[in-house]
């Protein structure tokens, strides 16, 4: 019947591992959210550290492999700094690039998650974080407790019926012309 509100009572913990530092930090902008981010400050990259490659530079091969000599290279001189210069960690993850990989434990109410998919799933989102939402919708609908929830766990088009991006729409849906009503 719509009233969603009883929703907020239900709380989901994700742990989710090994996404981007820039894909964490689109997620936390989701304020009804609660984080728990694994720190650069206290972690010790010197033995490296994971990232993530972005497909559009992980299919062209010569590109892909200027970007990990490039990481390499970040690695390399993050463990100089803190071996042989007595730069502490904290200081020293400075250059660390926002495709390093980080963990993340995100609590959310479902209406909150609701709302977080009806952005994160357009096909308009980045790749990465939508990725990661259709992972979480994924895991709602393997859940017997959880699955009443998965048929609201849709872009905002679905809804709508109507596309809200203008002139970025992927063409699931129209977008409404100028002089149309648009939906609540």
């Amino acid at each position: 019947m719509g009233h969603h509100s009883v929703l907020e009572h239900v709380n989901i913990t994700f742990a989710i591992d090994d996404i981007s530092r820039a894909n964490s930090h689109q997620l936390v902008r989701h304020r009804l959210a609660s984080y728990s981010q694994q720190s650069q400050r206290f972690v010790n990259f010197k033995k490296g550290f994971e990232y993530v490659i972005p497909s559009t530079i992980g299919t062209q091969e010569e590109l892909e492999k200027e970007y990990e000599d490039v990481m390499n290279k970040i690695s390399e001189f993050y463990k100089y700094m803190v071996d042989r210069c007595g730069v502490p960690t904290e200081d020293a993850r400075y250059i660390i690039p926002n495709a390093c990989c980080t963990n993340i434990t995100m609590t959310v109410n479902a209406r909150e998650l609701i709302e977080m998919c009806k952005l994160r799933l357009c096909a308009t989102a980045q790749w990465e974080i939508r990725k990661m939402f259709e992972m979480i919708v994924a895991c709602v609908k393997s859940n017997r407790q959880l699955r009443f929830l998965s048929e609201y766990l849709t872009p905002k088009c679905e809804w709508l019926k109507h596309c809200p991006e203008g002139k970025k729409s992927c063409g699931k849906f129209p977008p409404l012309k100028d002089g149309d009503k648009k939906a609540i």
